[in-house]
């Protein structure tokens, strides 16, 4: 200790139960040369009573305000030890009196009050005795004498009878959240944070009470990439036959044996090699905890090991299992913060990032690292291209998938399968990225525009109105995540004897009329571009049930091995499987095995997106002047949400009110992830296509064709000039992220429609904390 600190430390303590009493009141008085007493509070009357009869000297209050009004100005530190929906309250209510803080777990409710206690401005530590027991710091100085360690047991037990008294059974808190916590917290002191979690839990096994809370878990964990992987189980009791506390650790070199107070080090023959016998008492280990952590808030230590900030890890290890237990067949991946070369892995929070994509993982790592091992570079259909290829082409039910280098190449492989010439005419819509038209030009072939429908998808009927005889195909776009309506353009299609293509690239799982996009023409293109909903940093994917055209794309750019085993021997084209054209367009295997483990999460990823836009949609639709995105038939469409797109209607707004301003006004609010996409426009202007001719002169000096002017897409242009776009959010935790943009929009919303009372904000805010969780 620091001998020019003043101790005795003054110390209040915020609920004086059976764990503030027993474990700390009585800890502190034992040690009146450390710690002084000046007051406790507790909301229960018989508690009070029952303390002050015992302690006479030392006042009781029944609330912290009282407390804090009374004794506030005196004290150093605080022990919080109240039920759990209570600490948040507690503690900001402390930190603003400027007191320290020693809490009792859970460490928080969720990672979004664990980010709320984090900004405190006080030192704030979690009471997780265990990481001070003499023999758990045993096992932690002399873990590295097992080697590399290939596996863990966990056991913590006990034997509760009467799980229907006390707040904890009102509460639903059960063996995870109260008996678990500190096994599972001293797991990760000791081992790290594990990549992934899978968890299972029993409930109401004492029938003839009424309490809720789980009373048994199961929970498996892996650490470390492939080759030195860890895997540990914990299992957790308050239902055995008897209390049990131990933990084995099994490593290259040996085994550590945790058992009751005893810890036994073997080699790998069996042989003792250590023997340690914890003889301290509970009490010793919660006056180490209380040491080190005076010793921190007074300066004399620089850290604390339960600080707030070195339990994050553990937060996010019991969400995983929270969210295990709700899906008992699925693993949980965690980010790895401590494997990342650089900067950690971003989560989205108010406080930083509003919007963090991709996700990335431990397991997406472990990914990466596995394909590193197994092949940098595929010359067949073999390894991981034909893992992901199958998985695509069974999502979609169509006879062939081949990955490429990118989204860009698979509209190219299209349009070599089409075999286009010079002055052959291929139907674009004119709202997309330039992506989808730009590779004609390598063939000469010429894009002809058309406009959209108000939602900003192409118009079917301009597949009548403008073909000819040079027309070979139209190819559409499901903007922004929206399908088109495939139905009726490829009805049009056929009647004009054309093919249909499919940039999919912002539609990923997207359906029309049941069946999902990519399935309806001819030939489908994805991007698996980092910002897409399946995403391997830079590749794609280009998938059809014509034999002829994936033959096709293959010698294409993906010549030798994989054109010799799977273009057919009587293709006119098979005589060229050794060199192909000429050209390399390949994906990189690392890509594509980045993407598979990506193609595991949209499911869970989707089923966000479509809560989260389905709540945006139905809140921001009280805004006159913006229009939602909406689909045909909710019944039979879905949207994959890659963006949520408004549109902004000048007749229904505020006079002089323009979308600009109004987004203006959002930005100024902190609205940071709200964007007008002004890169994705109209086509028809951009000198790559009114220049084709200078662009690609190999094709001759004069222009290809005559360009079209903007007057032709009137609705493409109203809803270019209109759109307003967001982000559309893939995790639990960012729902907090999700109502604070809905209550800023209707906020401005209130102040551009002179709401002085705030209509829809204020109505929002008041709904939101009593019907959030059910609309999420």
């Amino acid at each position: 200790m620091d001998n020019h600190v003043r101790y005795p430390l003054n110390v209040a303590i915020i609920g004086i139960g059976h764990r503030g009493y027993n474990t700390h009141f009585l800890t502190l008085l034992e040690n009146p040369r450390l710690w002084c007493v000046k007051a406790v509070c507790d909301v229960n009357p018989a508690t009070r009573t029952v303390f002050a009869s015992n302690h006479p000297k030392i006042p009781i209050l029944n609330s912290i305000s009282a407390l804090l009004d009374q004794h506030g100005h005196q004290l150093d530190l605080a022990i919080v030890c109240v039920p759990h929906q209570f600490h948040l309250e507690c503690c900001q209510a402390l930190a603003k009196a400027g007191i320290n803080i020693l809490k009792e777990k859970p460490v928080a409710e969720s990672r979004e009050e664990y980010d709320q206690l984090l900004k405190l401005p006080v030192k704030t530590g979690i009471t997780f005795q265990k990481r001070f027991e003499p023999r758990y710091l045993v096992i932690k100085d002399l873990l590295k004498q097992v080697g590399q360690v290939a596996s863990f047991r966990a056991v913590l037990t006990a034997s509760i009878d009467a799980l229907d008294s006390g707040w904890r059974a009102k509460s639903d808190v059960g063996v995870t959240e109260d008996l678990g916590c500190h096994m599972l917290d001293m797991i990760v002191s000791l081992f790290g944070k594990p990549t992934s979690v899978t968890a299972q839990n029993a409930l109401g096994v004492r029938i003839e009470q009424t309490y809720g809370g789980d009373d048994i878990a199961n929970v498996i964990m892996n650490f470390g990439e492939s080759a030195k992987r860890n895997i540990g189980h914990v299992h957790l009791s308050r239902v055995a036959h008897r209390s049990e506390e131990s933990l084995v650790v099994t490593g290259t070199n040996g085994t550590f044996v945790l058992e009751g107070k005893e810890v036994v080090l073997r080699d790998n023959s069996g042989s003792e090699t250590f023997r340690f016998n914890d003889s301290s008492s509970k009490r010793f280990a919660v006056k180490s905890m209380l040491q080190q952590f005076s010793a921190w808030i007074t300066g004399a230590e620089p850290q604390f090991a339960a600080s707030l900030a070195n339990v994050s890890d553990t937060v996010s290890v019991m969400e995983a299992i929270q969210r295990s237990y709700g899906n008992p067949h699925a693993t949980e991946s965690l980010a790895s913060r401590h494997r990342q070369i650089g900067k950690p892995f971003l989560e989205a929070s108010l406080g930083g990032e509003h919007h963090v994509w991709p996700l990335l993982t431990a397991e997406s790592e472990d990914a990466v690292v596995r394909q590193m091992h197994s092949s940098l570079s595929i010359y067949n259909r073999s390894d991981i291209y034909e893992v992901f290829e199958d998985r695509w082409r069974k999502m979609h039910n169509l006879k062939h998938a081949l990955v490429c280098s990118s989204g860009t190449i698979a509209i190219l492989h299209m349009f070599e399968a089409l075999d286009l010439r010079p002055g052959d005419q291929v139907l674009c819509p004119v709202y997309t990225f330039f992506a989808t038209a730009s590779p004609l030009l390598q063939y000469g072939a010429v894009p002809v525009f058309c406009d959209s429908l108000g939602d900003g998808n192409m118009d079917p009927e301009e597949i009548l109105k403008r073909s000819t005889p040079k027309t070979k195909a139209v190819i559409v776009t499901h903007m922004w995540g929206l399908p088109c309506r495939m139905r009726r353009i490829v009805d049009n299609a056929e009647k004009m004897g054309i093919k249909v293509l499919e940039d999919c690239s912002h539609a990923h799982g997207a359906v029309v009329d049941g069946k999902i996009v990519g399935s309806w023409g001819d030939m489908a293109a994805w991007s698996l571009q980092a910002k897409k909903n399946v995403m391997g940093g830079q590749a794609g994917v280009m998938a059809t049930n014509s034999t002829d055209y994936y033959s096709r794309a293959i010698l294409h750019g993906h010549f030798n091995k994989r054109a010799k085993q799977e273009v057919s021997e009587s293709h006119p084209l098979r005589k060229f499987w050794l060199t192909g054209i000429g050209l390399n367009l390949r994906a990189h295997p690392l890509a594509i095995a980045l993407a598979n483990q990506q193609l595991d999460r949209l499911p869970s990823h989707d089923r966000r997106r479509q809560a989260y836009a389905s709540y945006v949609a139905r809140e921001l639709d009280k805004i006159p002047f913006l229009k939602m995105p909406t689909l045909q038939n909710n019944r039979r469409d879905k949207h994959a949400w890659y963006a949520f797109v408004i549109q902004f209607d000048p007749s229904r707004a505020p006079k002089g009110l323009t979308r600009d301003e109004f987004v203006r006004r959002l930005e100024k609010r902190g609205v940071k992830e709200v964007d007008i996409p002004r890169s994705t426009g109209l086509l028809n202007g951009l000198p790559l296509f009114t220049h084709a001719h200078e662009a690609v002169p190999r094709f001759g000096p004069t222009a290809w064709c005559k360009p079209q002017a903007t007057a032709e897409f009137p609705n493409a242009e109203s809803f270019y000039n209109h759109a307003i776009k967001l982000p559309m959010w893939t995790t639990d935790g960012d729902k907090t992220i999700v109502e604070h943009y809905v209550r800023e929009f209707l906020a401005v919303a209130d102040e551009v429609m002179g709401n002085t009372h705030g209509q829809w904000g204020e109505q929002n805010r008041r709904q939101g904390t009593e019907n959030s969780q059910a609309r999420l």
